[in-house]
């Protein structure tokens, strides 16, 4: 009994002095909160995994369509979508990225690398949510699916595009008439 009394009195006094440093840094605004500043990387490796899981979590459930990037309509509209919606903070491949995206912390992530570690699901779910704290938006709010399934596909093609083949496309796109309208 005396060292059940023991361990419940030593987790209150941790939980309080837990609270008493929270409230210290809080109230104090002791965290620095500017875009310059970077997390301990302990910290930022905690809060990258817990990113990574969470939309694996939530994509898991997703079925993806057949999406038929052959077909130049819609290869054309992933094209534009990605241009106007994506490509200021995510740049196309063989890009590098814009003054915009160089601002942001945490950095917007290299497509080209990120479609190679994230199932199509995944990529489709955070173009259709986005990412709380990270200054990607949720399209979904303002866009189809149909239209972020495309773009989600194409994201998984950045692996293998070069910077003339992206521009190839987009050129097509262009040549094509099509641009791309936000509702």
């Amino acid at each position: 009994m005396l060292f059940f009394k023991h361990a419940v009195m030593t987790l209150l006094l941790v939980g309080l002095l837990g609270l008493g440093i929270a409230a210290w840094v809080i109230i104090g605004g002791r965290f620095d909160v500017s875009v310059a500043a970077q997390l301990p990387q302990p910290v930022h490796d905690l809060i990258h995994q817990t990113r990574v899981n969470a939309v694996r979590r939530e994509a898991h459930q997703l079925q993806a369509p057949t999406i038929d990037l052959d077909d130049d309509a819609v290869l054309f509209q992933a094209v534009t979508g990605f241009q106007s919606m994506c490509a200021d903070c995510h740049h196309p491949p063989g890009g590098q990225p814009s003054a915009l995206a160089q601002g942001l912390n945490p950095p917007p992530a290299n497509l080209s690398e990120a479609a190679d570690k994230r199932s199509l699901e995944e990529l489709f779910w955070v173009t259709k949510h986005g990412i709380r704290m990270s200054a990607m938006p949720a399209w979904g709010t303002t866009h189809e699916d149909a239209e972020l399934w495309a773009i989600a596909a194409l994201l998984q093609r950045f692996p293998m595009l070069s910077a003339s083949d992206y521009a190839d496309i987009l050129q097509a796109a262009e040549a094509a008439g099509l641009e791309h309208h936000h509702p």
